[in-house]
């Protein structure tokens, strides 16, 4: 045999044998403790001790792999191979053993993204709930990076510096190419700081109107109204207007109540007077904003009275019943009072109208307009 020396593999042949076994020593072991952790994590996770229930958790879904990765690199440790092989027999151990440590360290980011949104949870903390999952996306980034950069290590055979500085014509290559994924991640710390939002608020952006479903490191997304699903880059999102729904303390409603121009001036301002009746401590009013409502302006067809309520909290479909009940019983008590509803119409004066004359600035017997005597008789 060329690779392998058949004397050698004849004579050391009960060493082979040990490293069968202390791999599959290994991994029984690693199937034991995976199942204590299971029951321990159930334990803690009734206990309502939610991060330490994370944490078994995290670990017993990677104790077993770990445990055939320490297994096969002591094994092969204490086995000599071949001069042929040895090299590559421990350029596959370490690299099994790096993707086993990175591994435990990918489920061990659970443990703070579970901790911060149990602080998220609390009332007594200004977290935002979404800075789990952005805390959750950047490590995620960085177990992976530095879990290929030693693989690259352990195959090159080279030291990190040298590794970086082969890499630094490419490395500004990629950033020049990449500049606008630098931008949306920076976008991304900018909306951490900010906290314009949290994960689940309702936001109008660029007239797409929903609740924010993940902020991740490169961009967020939206579930509008409609259903539809909006990518947004970070690096946009966190330069431009951002109308948070879900933040603001009330609804405020603003009518026009319009009411015809032969309406008495003792009939207008009962028409005030029932709409301040009907606003009167309100559901939902704040002892801070009080209902308003004023006879304000004079329109081309119609007398204009402005109302103004403020509807706490800002619960949507409340308001528009409240809305509903509000203008319903409005029109009932107009009609009570006598009090008609303008809408847009015209009025014609008719030269001669002895009721409306049209003298047009004219004054006695100059007015051409004006209905003449009859002086027949």
């Amino acid at each position: 045999m060329d690779i392998l020396d058949t004397e050698f593999l004849g004579n050391d042949i009960w060493r082979y044998l040990v490293v069968c076994g202390i791999i599959a020593a290994s991994v029984v072991v690693g199937c034991v403790i995976k199942f204590i952790l299971r029951k321990a994590a159930k334990r803690q996770e009734k206990r309502e001790h939610a991060i330490q229930a994370v944490a078994l958790e995290s670990f017993a879904n990677s104790v077993i792999f770990l445990a055939f990765a320490l297994g096969q690199n002591f094994g092969f440790d204490f086995t000599p191979f071949p001069d042929s092989i040895e090299k590559i027999q421990e350029v596959a151990s370490d690299l099994i053993l790096v993707i086993a440590l990175g591994r435990l360290a990918w489920f061990f980011i659970a443990v703070p993204e579970a901790w911060l949104m149990q602080l998220a949870e609390k009332e007594d903390v200004s977290l935002n709930s979404m800075v789990g999952v952005m805390v959750r996306n950047s490590l995620k980034t960085i177990v992976f990076l530095l879990v290929l950069l030693q693989c690259i290590q352990i195959i090159s055979n080279q030291d990190f510096t040298t590794i970086l500085a082969g890499l630094g014509v490419g490395a500004a290559a990629l950033a020049l190419a990449s500049q606008q994924s630098i931008g949306n991640f920076f976008g991304a710390i900018v909306l951490f700081i900010n906290r314009p939002f949290d994960m689940g608020d309702r936001i109008v952006y660029s007239g797409n109107d929903g609740p924010v479903e993940e902020v991740g490191i490169m961009c967020t997304k939206q579930r509008t109204l409609e259903g539809h699903l909006v990518t947004i880059p970070n690096g946009k999102l966190s330069g431009d207007v951002i109308r948070n729904i879900s933040k603001r303390p009330n609804i405020r409603q603003i009518h026009d109540v319009t009411i015809t121009y032969d309406t008495p001036p003792d009939k207008i301002k009962r028409a005030v007077q029932i709409i301040e009746e009907i606003l009167d401590n309100h559901e939902g009013m704040h002892e801070d904003f009080p209902p308003r409502a004023f006879f304000n302006s004079l329109n081309a067809d119609s007398l204009n009275i402005i109302v103004i309520y403020w509807y706490h909290p800002p619960n949507y479909w409340d308001f528009l019943a409240f809305n509903q009940k509000f203008l319903q019983t409005l029109f009932e008590r107009y009609e009570e009072e006598g009090i008609d509803f303008a809408f847009p119409t015209q009025t014609v004066y008719l030269a001669g109208d002895e009721k409306r004359p049209l003298d047009f600035g004219f004054r006695g017997d100059n007015n051409p307009f004006a209905p003449k005597e009859d002086k027949s008789e």
